[in-house]
């Protein structure tokens, strides 16, 4: 049987199941009265619940299967363990072999084609580790970004005369973003009966933000010692910010190497066919 037909067979059978789960899920759904419907869920916990169901190679799970992963799960928010995660990696391998197949039959095994091929191979393999770390980098750098406010607000509660505790349990109900969840996460943690340290290696832990660990260090140090922790709270935040600063500087100084690139592969080639087009056309049209 022609390679073109295997391909295009399997293409069919994916597409097939894939309406037939659909339909069976509107089904349901329809047949669910208004008053009778759970709450929406959240997409990722949607996906996070296919993923449970997939079967996956028991020896994929125990090569992958770390502890490393738990905690990168963790700290980038997803409510997944590994064994879902790594049915993600499962699912994206094997959805490249469609288009593999699919490449190979239709045109010859040429170094286009082969480049194309371990691209497609790439993004199946490394593609779900890459979106897990670029998840994780833009959440510890939102969570660097908001502890200086955080700061800020703790010493002046602390300066006012409220214990830490105090200060923290009004600062969390209202603090936004990725920050303010872990810190909800730290009270409860405070109500389920642990100890302050503990809960606030938690806090450290759920960001993996060495900044935040550099606050969880300071307030340890100032229970242990006897020192005023507002005063601690507000050099630290003079050093945060002074460190964004020349974050800030640092990529302000990299924009105009990051620039170059687009300018001369895309800017000036326009230019020139706009500039010397008419030109030259006129010249040889002259001739």
């Amino acid at each position: 049987m022609h390679p073109l037909w295997i391909s295009v067979q399997c293409l069919a059978a994916v597409l097939t199941s894939l309406a037939l789960w659909a339909i069976s899920m509107a089904c349901q759904q329809r047949s669910v009265s208004p008053r009778a419907r759970q709450p929406s869920v959240p997409l990722a916990e949607r996906i996070g619940q296919a993923l449970r169901r997939m079967p996956v190679p028991g020896r994929l799970i125990r090569r992958l299967d770390r502890p490393e992963l738990a905690a990168r799960l963790r700290q980038s928010a997803l409510p997944w363990d590994n064994r879902q995660f790594i049915a993600l990696q499962w699912f994206a391998l094997l959805a490249t072999i469609v288009p593999l197949a699919w490449l190979f039959a239709l045109r010859p095994l040429d170094p286009l084609g082969g480049l194309i091929g371990m691209v497609l191979v790439a993004a199946g393999v490394f593609g779900p580790r890459l979106w897990l770390n670029l998840r994780l980098q833009r959440r510890q750098q939102e969570v660097t970004l908001a502890l200086p406010d955080l700061l800020d607000r703790l010493a002046f509660g602390l300066q006012a005369g409220l214990g830490f505790d105090v200060v923290l349990r009004r600062v969390s109900p209202t603090f936004p973003g990725p920050l303010g969840e872990e810190l909800r996460r730290t009270i409860q943690d405070l109500d389920l009966g642990r100890r302050r340290d503990q809960a606030m290696d938690g806090l450290a832990r759920g960001t993996g933000s060495q900044d935040v660990r550099a606050f969880v260090a300071a307030v340890r140090q100032a229970e242990v010692l006897g020192t005023p922790l507002a005063e601690a709270l507000r050099v630290q935040n003079d050093l945060l910010r002074a460190a964004r600063r020349r974050r800030a500087q640092e990529a302000s100084r990299r924009l105009p190497v990051i620039i170059l690139f687009p300018l001369v592969f895309f800017f000036l080639p326009a230019l020139l066919i706009i500039y010397l087009a008419p030109p030259l056309l006129h010249f040889f049209l002259l001739r």
